[in-house]
Order: C-alpha cells, then structure tokens, then sequence
C-alpha cells in the first residue's frame, strides 16, 4: 500500500507519494482536472494500490468523485484538525502534501470528513442555495428599511408590511424624492425576483421530500415540518456511520465542551461543531416546540425542557438540549425506519402524554 497527499487548488494540485514505510517515492504537480488527476492516479497505483487524502475544500466533490470512479479510496480531511500541518512553522503546498500522506501512512490522522453523493449532494446544495437566497433577500429588505428610515418614516417589522408600504410609497406618494423613489423601486425589484427564485428552490425541495421516505417519517416529530426533515436528512447523510444517538449530537455540536486537567473537570457551552445549518434548524424546532405546539404528542418532550429550565437564566440551555433531544430521535427514526411515538421517551408514560 502507497499513500498519496494531495494539497487541491484551483488550478492546480501538488502531491506527494509515500511508500508503506513512510519514504518519499515521487512528488510533483499538476492541474486541478478530472481527466489530469485520474491518469496521474492511475499511473501512481499501477503497481500497488493507493490511498489517497485531500483537504476539505472547493475542489473536494471534484477530487472524490473522480478518485472514486477509478477505484481509488480517498479520505477527505478538515485542514483545522491536522495539527501537523496548522501548526508548521513553515507551510508551503509541498510540505502539505507530504504531511497528509505521512498522516496517512502513519494512521495518525483525524475522523475523515463524510463526502456525500446522490440525492444527500442534491439536497445539501439546494438548501445552501435556499439559505443563500434568504439572505440575500433579508439583505435587500434591511436596505429597503433603512432608505425609509433615513427619509423619517417607519415601518412594522415583517416582510409582509415592507412590500405592501414599497408598493403604496411607489404607486400613491409622489413627493418622494427621485434618490429615494430609485432606492426603493431598486429593493422591491430585488426582492421580488429572489422571492420568486425562493418559491422555486422551495418548490423543488417538496418534491424531492416527498419522494423520500426517511423524511417523511421525520416529520412526524413534534415541530419538525418538511425544511427541518429534509435538513436533518440532509446533513446527516448516512446513518449508519454513527454509532449512536450521542455520537451524531457531537457530530451536529450540540454537546457541551469539557475543559479536564488531573483533578479539575468543567463544562463549557456546546461546541458548535459540524453543520451550522443542521444545529440552527433544531434550535429553532425547538422554539417552536416550546412556544408554540399545542398537541398531545408534544407534551413529554415539553417537559424536558422544563425540567431542564429551572430559572428564566438556563432558558437558552433548555432550548439547547430540547434540540439535542429531538437529533437524537431522529437518529432512532433514521436508524431503526419507525417513526415518533410520545409513550417510546424515557420516562414517559401513557397517563402523563394525555395529562
């Protein structure tokens, strides 16, 4: 077995090939293609096969897709969490190949990163695209009230009530100073295209959601609508690559921090590892569990969370760790292919579902 540490750009990529015993056999560069890496690889491993590493990036799916199609295994890695090259005093792209094939040859290398394929790619990048354009919609309408704002006038706080006042000061009110009038009409062509670039992205995720069944038993957890069930779907990817419920909270960063030296031992916040957009899609689910679910089968999972909130100060933890617990019921769901069932919770009851 050879090891092959590959430092992708854009243009180009150097790489650096190891043999079992951790010499250097060859190194060198060549440009970021499919067609250009998979012959080098292929040449690499015409004698002995190859295992191949990369540093997350925006050439990852590019890089893993053709290594894979050629039979190569490839494991891809955060750049933060190879401490040999983060903490190197001297970083070039040479010296960065070579320590990700030396960390391959030693075995001594950081949890792979999971490189999804399939349906899981398609729905990770239309809900990136999805947040991509709320932002930038939120942006337009941010803009859009400070123009007014600036003019001495002031509006409720909502989308609904900035498109109906854009639409009123632009048909109704002529005294509108041209600078202003162009601001606004500006905002409101903004904002309506992406609204309707939204709609679409919306649109597609539905459909793709109700053709998967994983989702739709998602949905049947307290406070989890179709965005949250493709989201969680989404970003966990393969359930079977965590052991267990507590292994993926960790995965999604949900767990706290733990700060230990010899006799001392204290917890901080949570660690806010992984994907941000899984971790804020059931901080908000669990918002609405708390604040707003009405239904029986909500109730025991409302009683977590105030059982957990003991003051008006541990009322953002609450919210964290009802979050957790519904990730964890979704890894049951996801691994066991049943669906939410209120009397199945630890500690609950028939008698205090139904009180």
């Amino acid at each position: 077995m050879k090891y092959l540490g590959m430092d992708v750009h854009a243009k180009s990529t150097t790489w650096c090939l190891l043999d079992a015993s951790g010499e250097v056999v060859r190194e060198g560069s060549v440009a970021t293609t499919a067609a250009t890496l998979a012959a080098l690889v292929q040449e690499l491993a015409r004698e002995e096969p190859i295992l191949a590493g990369q540093e997350v990036g925006t050439m990852s799916y590019l890089v893993h897709d053709t290594l894979s199609a050629i039979g190569t295994k490839i494991l891809s890695f955060n750049a933060a969490q190879l401490r040999m090259i983060a903490a190197s005093r001297k970083k070039t792209d040479r010296r960065d190949a070579f320590w990700i094939a030396k960390a391959l040859a030693s075995g001594m290398y950081p949890h792979p990163v999971y490189i999804p394929t399939g349906e899981i790619r398609e729905l990770r990048a239309l809900l990136t695209r999805r947040r991509m354009l709320q932002t930038e919609r939120n942006r337009w309408q941010y803009r859009a009230r400070a123009a007014l704002r600036a003019s001495g006038r002031t509006l409720r706080t909502g989308g609904h009530y900035l498109r109906r006042s854009l639409k009123g000061y632009l048909e109704t009110v002529s005294e509108l100073e041209a600078p202003l009038r162009d601001t606004l009409a500006l905002c409101q062509r903004q904002e309506t295209a992406l609204a309707l670039e939204l709609r679409q992205v919306d649109t597609e995720l539905r459909r793709k959601a109700r053709a998967i069944d994983a989702i739709q038993r998602l949905e049947t957890i307290p406070a989890v609508g179709d965005l949250v069930a493709t989201t969680i779907y989404a970003w966990v990817g393969e359930i079977g690559r965590f052991p267990d419920a507590k292994s993926l909270a960790a995965y999604a960063g949900l767990v706290p921090s733990v700060y230990q030296s010899a006799a001392s031992q204290r917890s901080g916040g949570i660690t806010k590892q992984g994907s941000k957009a899984l971790r804020s899609a059931l901080v908000q689910s669990a918002h609405v569990l708390t604040s707003r679910c009405r239904t029986v089968e909500a109730r025991p999972l409302q009683a977590i969370g105030q059982r957990v909130r003991t003051s008006r100060g541990r009322r953002k933890i609450a919210t964290v760790a009802l979050a957790r617990h519904l990730l964890r019921i979704a890894f049951y769901i996801l691994r066991d292919g049943t669906t939410y069932d209120a009397k199945r919770l630890r500690g609950s009851t028939a008698e205090s579902a139904a009180a």
